[in-house]
């Protein structure tokens, strides 16, 4: 399947499904949380960070961990680190394996794209859309303390509020559907069928865990069903842009033009510094944003000028993670 059917096949599937759950939102809800299985929902909440017990949203934290530090050691190996004794001495400690250290090279794109990719999908896009949509949770709406919103509703929530108490969408729902990352890269970015039948069941895998973080996340009460679904096909969606057309790691050819061979590095840290101009562009959209509500509310007319104060910011974002080769056709 090429990269267009599959999205076009995502943002079909995506968009059924949101039509089936939004009629049906709150009665799910309701019907989840009185089937509410408690070791299942402890195996999915609890986790070792928190001084609990290991809990399934500790994979993602491990996977995530582990691509940023082979991302980082992959990108030290090509900068000057004379300067910086403890570096340095990391940098020949690295580079005393030729193989350790040819690897690291050759899988800094993949590393890197499954570092923004988890950045993007996992933070970027949860706290961007639940500053925006600001939306109740469940438990809220079920106390009576907060009126029930549909997902495409912006909710009552406002700035400090907004990215720690909306339900929309499923932080922990997106952060899991960030390890899809991992699936396409052996899936699309390797020209053997071995790493393509791994994909596949770790694609597979992904999904079984996904839709298990999904419905604890709802008999919680902590989201709605139509929280977790967008978090789940909006996250698959994000991370296929960023693969084939952001970051392009499936069109990437090795230095002898071979479209099946290796991939040539990127600069090093350039995953990095894609991260920081991303979270700047985001954060300019949430000021864009908030500064039009006074136009739909009719009050608070101050904030019209966090539109006009975050519009350059917005465009100087956007250009300077063009710049780092997102969306870029050159090489």
């Amino acid at each position: 399947m090429t990269s267009i059917r599959l999205l076009i096949a995502i943002m079909i599937a995506s968009a059924a499904v949101m039509l089936f759950i939004t009629p049906l939102d709150y009665e799910l809800a309701v019907w989840l949380a009185g089937h509410k299985v408690l070791w299942f929902v402890e195996l999915m909440s609890e986790s070792i960070f928190e001084l609990e017990m290991l809990g399934g949203g500790d994979l993602v934290v491990f996977y995530a961990a582990g691509c940023l530090m082979l991302y980082l050691l992959s990108s030290l190996l090509d900068v000057d680190c004379a300067a910086r004794p403890r570096l340095f001495r990391l940098q020949n400690l690295v580079a005393g394996r030729p193989g350790r250290a040819d690897w690291l090279r050759r899988n800094r794109l993949r590393l890197e794209f499954m570092v923004v990719s988890t950045f993007c999908c996992s933070t970027l896009m949860v706290k961007t859309l639940k500053w925006i949509m600001a939306r109740p949770r469940p438990k809220k709406v079920f106390w009576g303390t907060r009126p029930f919103n549909e997902w495409f509703e912006m909710g009552p929530y406002f700035l400090d509020e907004g990215p720690y108490r909306a339900s929309f969408p499923s932080g922990h729902t997106a952060s899991a559907i960030s390890l899809i990352g991992f699936a396409y890269v052996l899936i699309f970015s390797f020209s053997d069928n071995r790493h393509r039948r791994s994909g596949l069941i770790v694609l597979g895998g992904v999904l079984v865990f996904v839709s298990a973080m999904a419905v604890a996340r709802v008999m919680t009460r902590a989201h709605w069903p139509t929280d977790v679904s967008f978090s789940i096909f909006a996250g698959w969606l994000l991370i296929h842009i960023l693969f084939f057309y952001g970051l392009r790691v499936a069109g990437f050819q090795d230095a002898q033009g071979d479209p099946g061979g290796e991939l040539c590095p990127p600069p090093p840290f350039r995953g990095i510094r894609i991260c920081w101009y991303l979270a700047l562009f985001c954060l300019a959209l949430v000021a864009v944003v908030i500064g039009l509500k006074h136009f739909v509310h009719g009050r608070w007319p101050w904030l019209a000028l966090f539109s006009l104060a975050a519009l350059p910011l917005l465009f100087y974002a956007a250009w300077k993670a063009f710049e780092q080769g997102v969306f870029r056709r050159e090489r």
